[in-house]
């Protein structure tokens, strides 16, 4: 039975006191890590439910000096996480195989999850097999035995993340039937403690489930469930979790284990020393110099301009420019200075290009500087520069004060995640980009553009923010002053009045209409989306996110000014046709960007303050489409499930910064009208504590500033790619996504927006956009557009193929000309 849209509850207050939570004398748990992407909701939920410290060591790890029966000492009980895989894979488990291979005298307390659950099921002679359907982001109330760390507790509600079970003989499922309260053993070895019947495909047969084991005499517990997932009945998981600590502490007080000693702070810490920064780093602060503390600003009102007119105006055709609206309010506009810079990164072949920019010239020039440099070093230099170069005061109204503006690709994503030693460190799947026979030049996949001047306009009150952190520009009749003045003589004179009144699209469907487009195979897509259902059966993923990739080809214009005149044209039609609270725009080097995206990534403040809002779950707006009839399509169990699953994942990626209880979910699975769609969505915060980082960020030492920009960039750094754009558990949905895809894609389903030297910033997730790499002295351009869907084990190919039509149209529909759009021609 399907839940009710929202009905998430926040945990108890009656957990562990905020002192007691993070007290140096709290008791050590140990947490083994399959790589999932649910992983520090776990933790987390130790952490607050039971008051103790979590130490989190991955299933291919080491035993630290080889001895597991002497680090094991320093911990009162083992806790194996959920994962992908199937515990009949050795290489899925890793260091479990060690845990219930310890000798009597060495045991201590454990408790499995999922993968867990199934591995001490396995090593106890119980066969692991498929279930008959995948539940995956499935809700159900499962049965107990109101018996050990059941006790009194009856028809749990818990949340589903597998494909595999243990498999009961048929003896056990007939008496379960009617169970009448009896202890029921599973084998010589184990109890059963909980169960739930599904019913078998297409006849009314019913498989039982085992739900929650115990060992009958070793202190060995596990469960199926997801008791962290935020569907799980929250109060009712947190009294068995306290139930399982209380009957671990006994076993240990009567066995005599605990009292070893407080647990190294660095026990787990890699004993490599931390690298020194790059040359480069400096190079780059050198190029900063004029950046001051603070960011200059004056400010007018007027409803006579607006962001593109601004930006049109302030910045020549063919600049290096980005403009981004974030959360569609702020609109924020980069203006070129005498000190602009920019930077590009390729992470194939670890490429670093920086070079100054020289009035309105955007080709490389003898300022460039090319680097190696690898994917970590360039996040702490990006951090470096950040700290360094913080900007204290500004107008608090804006978000942005100065800073970074630009895009990470999915290939930095990919190339953020931790993977296991026994996965590949290529999860692409493929060569070169291939569009239409022909190799086409990829994009870089970090591009920012160093942004001293910038207009910030508030779309909401028509308030105008000129700013610069250049201390010249604040002088009188500086560019701060000649700004204001010509914007208030522009306002005066009509503005926008004037310029709707001389805009003409003639010249621009005359291109448009010579533009041939290769669409995607239908059948490709389909077999690649069976190709999907056969992993999630497999129990490899949750939830895999296929895209497709629509290219588009067309003559350039004739005169230089049409050529490098032609994105912005695009991205005015794309704004006007789809508006959506992330539109963006980007010309940096050869890559252009135009994007009307609903999503947001990953947004924070100056005040420690981080969220995700991830949207799965659509429904096209029509005359007969309403929200109610909205909420109905998306509370089915396929839709639920899949915004379900990543609202699990955005919790762990964020409990990975903010640690425990430093999470919240402000709404869940919740339906919103956003302009030509109903949207599911669901919306996490989590506050940074700079003195307790997070669970994934524990040992990284350059932590240590007072500045949120440090922080943030971790945060981004960690959460990419978008779980929104790949699917749960994220590594390994992406090892096999790339295989299937066989592709690069480039920008698309990569992040772009803002990195204030204040300390905030804002990152759309790049869907319903079009970029390209064309250079503009090119006769030809080619414009790439994705698309696709999150793929469950309830999802149809027919179904998806549509999905991912309707929202290619989106972006796709632009480029018609002006009198076939709505003709269906395009």
């Amino acid at each position: 039975m399907a839940p009710l849209l929202g009905s998430w509850t926040a945990p108890s207050a009656g957990g562990p006191s905020e002192t007691h939570l993070h007290s140096p004398s709290r008791k050590n748990i140990l947490y083994v890590d399959a790589y999932d992407s649910f992983s520090y909701n776990v933790v987390a939920m130790l952490e607050e439910v039971l008051g103790v410290k979590v130490t989190v060591m991955m299933i291919d790890s080491e035993w630290p000096d080889g001895n597991k029966t002497e680090f094991l000492q320093y911990f009162e009980a083992v806790v194996l996480g959920p994962g992908p895989g199937d515990p009949n894979v050795p290489q899925d488990i890793g260091i479990m195989r060690d845990i219930w291979a310890l000798s009597d005298a060495d045991l201590l307390p454990v408790f499995g999850i999922c993968l867990g659950f199934q591995s001490l099921c396995l090593h106890h002679s119980i066969a692991v097999e498929r279930l008959p359907y995948p539940l995956h982001g499935r809700v159900y109330r499962v049965s107990t035995a109101k018996k050990d760390i059941f006790e009194s507790l009856q028809d749990v509600q818990v949340t589903l993340y597998h494909s595999l079970y243990a498999k009961l003989d048929n003896s056990l499922e007939a008496a379960l039937t009617e169970y009448s309260g009896e202890q029921i053993k599973v084998n010589a070895s184990l109890d059963l403690l909980a169960w739930l019947p599904v019913e078998q495909d297409a006849n009314s047969e019913k498989t039982i489930i085992p739900m929650a084991v115990r060992h009958c005499e070793k202190p060995f517990w596990g469960v199926q469930f997801h008791p962290e997932s935020c569907k799980s009945d929250r109060e009712v998981c947190s009294e068995l979790l306290r139930n399982w600590w209380e009957m671990s502490l006994d076993y240990n007080k009567k066995h005599g284990r605990g009292g070893y000693g407080s647990l190294p702070e660095d026990i787990l810490r890699c004993s490599s020393d931390v690298t020194s920064l790059p040359d480069i780093a400096f190079t780059m602060l050198n190029w900063c110099a004029s950046t001051s503390r603070s960011s200059a600003f004056r400010s007018l009102t007027t409803s006579k301009l607006n962001a593109e007119l601004i930006c049109e105006r302030l910045n020549a055709p063919g600049s290096p420019t980005v403009l981004f609206q974030s959360n569609g309010r702020y609109s924020i506009i980069s203006v070129p200075g005498p000190t602009s810079w920019r930077l590009e990164y390729y992470t194939e072949t670890e490429s670093l290009l920086v070079e100054r920019l020289q009035g309105h010239s955007y080709e490389h020039t003898d300022y460039g500087i090319k680097k190696s440099l690898s994917v970590p070093d360039l996040w702490d230099t990006l951090r470096y520069l950040m700290d360094m170069k913080k900007v204290e005061s500004g107008d608090d109204a804006v978000p942005f004060w100065g800073g970074f503006l630009g895009y990470f690709s999915y290939e930095m994503g990919l190339a953020c995640l931790a993977r296991p030693k026994t996965h590949s460190d290529d999860h692409q799947g493929c060569g070169p980009h291939q569009t239409a026979g022909t190799a086409t030049t990829d994009p870089a996949d970090v591009s920012l553009l160093w942004t001293e001047r910038s207009v910030v306009v508030d779309n909401e009150t028509g308030r105008i923010t000129i700013q610069s952190t250049r201390n010249a520009d604040d002088m009188p009749t500086g560019w701060l002053d000649e700004t204001l003045q010509y914007f208030t003589e522009l306002s005066r004179e009509g503005g926008l009045e004037n310029e709707k009144a001389s805009s003409t699209t003639s010249h621009l469907d005359d291109i448009l209409r010579q533009c041939v487009i290769r669409f995607p195979s239908e059948q490709t897509y389909k077999n690649q989306l069976e190709a999907c259902k056969a992993e999630l059966e497999a129990g490899e993923s949750y939830e895999l996110c296929l895209t497709c990739e629509t290219s588009i080809a067309l003559p350039s214009p004739n005169t230089d000014s049409e050529r490098v005149a032609f994105p912005w044209k695009l991205y005015k039609r794309l704004r006007e046709y789809n508006p959506a609270a992330f539109s963006a725009y980007a010309r940096l080097g050869t890559v252009k960007i135009v994007s009307s995206s609903p999503e947001c990534f990953l947004n924070w403040d100056r005040s420690f303050t981080l969220e995700m809002k991830p949207m799965k779950g659509t429904v096209r707006k029509s005359a007969s489409m309403t929200m109610k009839k909205a909420k109905e399509i998306l509370g089915s169990t396929k839709e639920m499930a899949e915004n379900l699953m990543i609202a699990d994942l955005i919790r762990h990626d964020l409990y990975g910064i903010c640690g425990s209880g430093g999470v919240r979910v402000e709404k869940l699975l919740e339906v919103e009208d956003h302009g030509r769609v109903y949207q599911m969505i669901t919306h996490v915060k989590g506050d940074v504590d700079p003195g307790r980082p997070g669970f994934a960020v524990r040992n990284l030492p350059h932590l240590h500033s007072s500045n949120m920009s440090a922080y943030g960039l971790t945060a981004l750094q960690r959460c990419l790619p978008p779980g929104s754009m790949t699917g749960a558990p994220k590594e390994r949905s992406c090892m096999h996504l790339g295989m299937i895809e066989a592709r690069k894609r480039g920008i698309y389903s990569g992040v772009m927006g803002f990195l204030d030297l204040g300390g905030g910033g804002s990152f759309s997730v790049l869907i319903r956009t079009a970029f390209s790499c064309s250079d503009d002295k090119d006769c030809e351009q080619t414009w790439r557009i994705g698309a696709g869907g999150a793929v469950t084990i309830l999802s149809t190919t027919d179904g998806e193929w549509e999905e991912m039509l309707t929202k290619l149209t989106t972006v796709c529909g632009v480029f018609a000309p002006s009198d076939l759009k709505g003709s269906g021609k395009v």
